[in-house]
């Protein structure tokens, strides 16, 4: 009997040291808030406004979570905030930034967890009313196959946006522009293109193009010409509400041209229309050469289309040049004279110390020889009337009785082929051969002469339509020769 409750004790102390052991590993279990996590939701588009929904595994409805957001410029009683489950939020301020999240979860008798996860807002404040294209692309072509306008459409036209341009000279010499044949076959034949969002007129008024047509391609008495038409697109007839300009061209040498609606002369296809810069339902620009309703033929060239307000003010080398080659004029024309505007300084001495400069040779072939130059915007003689320049006569190259001088005109390139029928100029006397002269040309004295053959001789400095300066030695009309070189041309 003995014996039996000796073993009975010996089971019974196992059982309460197997328990104590047991108990303490529970007690060390539980002393434990396992599983913990959270997870981060995006509330807003921007992705400044967050929510945080802290969880464990098991769950545990007894556990509270403290949710710091890690902003250190933030209100501390939001940027810290407690919760038993439901989401918490917080709205970051809206600048792009990488912030810190640490969730603790607490529990009575229990050690604190926390674990950290890093957040960042990408916030890009958006412009409220966006350009649809960037301007650079919206209504601009320099055909050479970068960001070009892609909408371009022929009615009975043969046109190639990628042509080699016939004439890489004067104003233009890119590689390639747009071809436009009308061989006859089409009554109202153009090219057009289509825009979204519509024009703003009211704010942008203003197109510019290049163009060149070719004399030998021409057929017919329409005259030379080009419109530049703006229509909606949307209607089933567009043109019953178009508006356009109309200019002369030049031919078989690139002009630069602009068509300001808010300026010029246009003509609206229906009398009772708006002025175009009161509209805003034109999304269409339709180009044309030689007027409506013909079979004439003609092939011409357009280049550098831009639709902006650039007339706003002239550039900074607007009507000037060194002839050193850095940012001078860059629509020099020569008509009957061999000109060079890089030609090394035959005399570089006295006033003129300059590398190079521009030679004018006329070697008689030509009875109005000149040279000249075209600007945009126009001339504003009012406000700045006073051309000058530097000028030397090669005294060995003079033949004939004409004098020794310089003339300074100035036209109206729009006038295309009579611009010299509204000119005005002034002529100095050069009196010193072999050596530099300056010389001014004031157009707001008196010696200046007007041709009027359109039967008008207002003052220069009462007009706004010059956009030419041509400059010619020895006089009109004559055949001697000369040969002189102008440096450091200024207008003021």
């Amino acid at each position: 009997m003995m014996k039996i409750l000796k073993k009975s004790v010996y089971y019974v102390l196992a059982l309460v040291m197997l328990s104590a052991v047991f108990s303490c590993e529970d007690d060390d279990t539980l002393n434990i808030i396992a599983g913990l996590d959270f997870n981060i939701a995006e509330l807003n588009a921007e992705g400044n406004e967050i929510g945080v929904i802290a969880t464990t595994i098991p769950p545990d409805g007894r556990i509270v979570y403290t949710v710091n957001f890690g902003d250190p410029s933030g209100d501390p009683t939001e940027v810290i905030q407690e919760t038993s489950g439901p989401m918490v939020s917080y709205e970051y301020p809206e600048e792009t930034a990488t912030y810190t999240i640490m969730v603790t979860a607490s529990l009575p008798g229990r050690d604190d967890v926390s674990i950290t996860k890093e957040y960042t807002v990408i916030y890009a404040i958006e412009d409220p009313d966006p350009d649809p294209l960037p301007q650079e692309a919206y209504a601009n072509d320099d055909f050479e196959g970068d960001d070009g306008i892609t909408s371009w459409f022929a009615d009975a036209i043969t046109m190639d946006t990628a042509f080699a341009n016939p004439d890489a000279s004067g104003i233009n010499t890119s590689a390639t522009v747009l071809q436009y044949i009308d061989d006859g076959s089409g009554l109202f034949a153009n090219i057009r293109f289509d825009v979204d969002p519509n024009f703003d007129l009211a704010s942008n008024s203003t197109f510019t193009l290049k163009v060149y047509v070719e004399s030998s391609s021409i057929t017919g008495s329409q005259p030379n010409q080009i419109a530049l038409k703006l229509q909606d697109g949307g209607l089933s007839e567009p043109w019953t509400t178009q508006t356009e300009i109309i200019k002369p061209v030049v031919l078989d040498q690139w002009q630069e041209i602009t068509f300001d609606f808010a300026n010029d002369p246009f003509v609206n296809f229906d009398p009772g229309s708006a002025d175009p810069v009161d509209r805003t339902d034109f999304n269409r620009v339709v180009i044309q050469f030689n007027g409506e309703n013909n079979n004439d033929a003609i092939t011409a060239y357009i280049d550098d289309l831009v639709y902006d307000d650039t007339i706003a003010g002239p550039p900074e080398a607007y009507a000037n040049d060194d002839f050193e080659g850095d940012d001078g004029i860059a629509s020099w024309f020569a008509d009957a004279v061999i000109m060079d505007t890089a030609f090394t300084n035959p005399d570089d001495s006295g006033i003129n110390t300059s590398a190079t400069v521009l030679q004018y040779i006329d070697d008689g072939s030509g009875a109005f020889a000149n040279i000249r130059f075209d600007v945009d915007p126009n001339f504003d003689i009012a406000s700045n009337p006073t051309f000058t320049l530097k000028a030397y006569i090669d005294s060995s190259s003079i033949s004939g009785s004409q004098p020794n001088q310089v003339a300074l005109k100035l036209q109206n390139n729009e006038l295309g082929g009579d611009s010299w029928q509204t000119q005005t100029e002034i002529v100095r006397t050069i009196n010193v051969l072999d050596e530099w002269v300056e010389l001014t040309f004031d157009f707001s004295g008196s010696d200046w002469v007007n041709i009027n053959f359109l039967g008008t001789d207002p003052d220069p400095v009462d007009r706004t339509d010059f956009n030419r300066v041509v400059i010619q030695f020895n006089g009109e009309n004559n055949n001697d020769t000369v040969t002189a070189y102008i440096d450091d041309l200024v207008y003021e």
